[in-house]
């Protein structure tokens, strides 16, 4: 099965198989699709990149190549990102492309190009990774059905903002739950709405920004209700705190798994029964770019970089996601080289840079202070390298938690100034989305990363 009748200019074709395998041709397929990328999309061409010479090991490369950032592909969209002589606007009329806009968690959103069934097909076939979510896919609780839980669905054609009817909100197995930009202004009805909708659907699985959960099972709790999930929930979107854990337990006690991804890329890692995320063959080859400089409270922290295996339009290649991960390199590769992960520790631009350039992920400032009793939510602000503030939101006595917040992050953050400071709610982001972390100044990806 393959995700496009459309052949490369050498005949080349993507592989996409329904389940996931060992692939012992991931590298040379890596190879012959950088190869198939630098000869067809035109964007590469104009940069003056050429395919790979013959004989060339995978690494070697890669070590060629440039580094693709968002700002280049927002500057080129669309008509540089599909082989030439295709028209791109009878394609997404006929559904052949689709037209996706990505959540711009820390910045500009960026509008992506979707060859015609690729995201599910890839997207199950990770998800098959692990054997409770296989099982679930096939019918082990009866018909597998879904729920989505995180910014309301809005593209060409679609759009989930308002208050839509239950029918309007269901795409074949998959029922879109949320109908409002902002979680925070959700009322009780809506609330209510969405926890009655879980038995309606009868959802078998369900995928979650772990934010929106945490909120919703807070509710539920209250409430004396639970998450009527009946196979497994798996969150993805966003960076998961251990607060949120705490929250999403008090109303969930199945099965709690982490899914990798990124619009641009599909699903890169899925959690494993051994609690490592395990890369997803057949989409893409990972790079897990070293850290140059310390890291404290996060050991082998790595920066994701991605080429795509099996995209027509738009294949990226050395794509910086922008997130960071702890990576394992000597854990088990089940089906590539690319090594699992023991975490993923958050977004590049969450990161604080301390005065002598360590870089302090929002994962170890979590490991640091998810243990805290009643503490709920919190952000991080860094406006200068010497400088820091911490919003905290508590059950209870919020001073005595923003102090043992301070106490136990101002030991991360060596020659700055930190203060942690009680507040009843944090905004969230204007893309929907909520960090944890905020840093208002950019960095060297060249002085943080090595560069392959």
């Amino acid at each position: 099965m393959s995700a496009s009748p459309s052949l490369g200019s050498d005949g080349w074709k993507p592989f996409s198989p329904g389940d996931p395998r060992p692939d012992p041709e991931h590298e040379p397929r890596t190879i012959a699709a950088i190869a198939r990328a630098m000869r067809d999309i035109p964007y590469y061409q104009k940069r003056g990149d050429v395919p790979p010479a013959p004989g060339l090991s995978l690494d070697a490369v890669l070590s060629r190549i440039p580094l693709l950032t968002k700002k280049e592909l927002r500057a080129t969209l669309p008509k540089q990102w599909v082989p030439a002589g295709r028209d791109v606007r009878a394609e997404l009329a006929s559904g052949a492309l689709e037209l996706v806009e990505t959540s711009g968690s820390t910045g500009e959103r960026l509008r992506v190009l979707w060859d015609d069934g690729w995201w599910p097909r890839q997207e199950s076939r990770a998800m098959r990774m692990h054997p409770v979510i296989a099982a679930a896919m096939d019918g082990a609780q009866g018909p597998y059905r879904e729920a989505i839980l995180t910014t309301p669905a809005c593209g060409l054609g679609i759009c989930h903002v308002g208050d839509l009817p239950f029918d309007e909100r269901v795409d074949g197995a998959h029922l879109f739950l949320n109908q409002r930009p902002d979680p925070l202004f959700w009322t009780e009805e809506e609330q209510v709405r969405m926890l009655e909708e879980l038995g309606r659907h009868t959802a078998v699985g369900m995928e979650a920004d772990p934010f929106y959960l945490a909120l919703l099972a807070r509710f539920a709790r209250a409430q004396g209700r639970t998450i009527d999930v009946r196979g497994f929930v798996q969150l993805t979107y966003a960076f998961t705190t251990r607060a949120y854990l705490r929250a999403i337990r008090e109303a969930y006690q199945g099965p709690l798994l982490q899914l990798y991804g990124a619009s641009e890329v599909g699903v890169l890692f899925m959690e494993g029964e051994d609690a490592r995320l395990h890369h997803a063959p057949f989409t893409t080859h990972v790079e897990l770019l070293k850290a140059r400089v310390p890291t404290p409270g996060a050991k082998d922290v790595a920066l994701v970089v991605v080429t795509s295996l099996d995209r027509v339009a738009m294949p990226l290649v050395r794509f910086v996601v922008g997130d960071l991960v702890q990576v394992d390199r000597n854990g088990p590769r089940t089906c590539t080289p690319v090594p699992p992960i023991a975490s993923v520790e958050g977004r590049l631009d969450d990161a604080v840079v301390r005065p002598d350039g360590a870089l302090v992920t929002a994962g170890a400032i979590d490991r640091a202070i998810g243990s805290i009793e009643g503490l709920r939510v919190w952000q991080l602000q860094q406006d200068r390298p010497e400088i820091a503030s911490i919003d905290v939101v508590a059950d209870g006595d919020g001073a005595r938690v923003a102090a043992e917040v301070q106490t136990r992050v101002q030991p991360l953050l060596v020659g700055m100034t930190l203060t942690a400071r009680p507040t009843t709610a944090i905004a969230i982001e204007p893309s929907g989305k909520f960090r944890v972390s905020k840093r208002s100044f950019p960095l060297d990806l060249s002085r943080c990363f090595h560069a392959s």
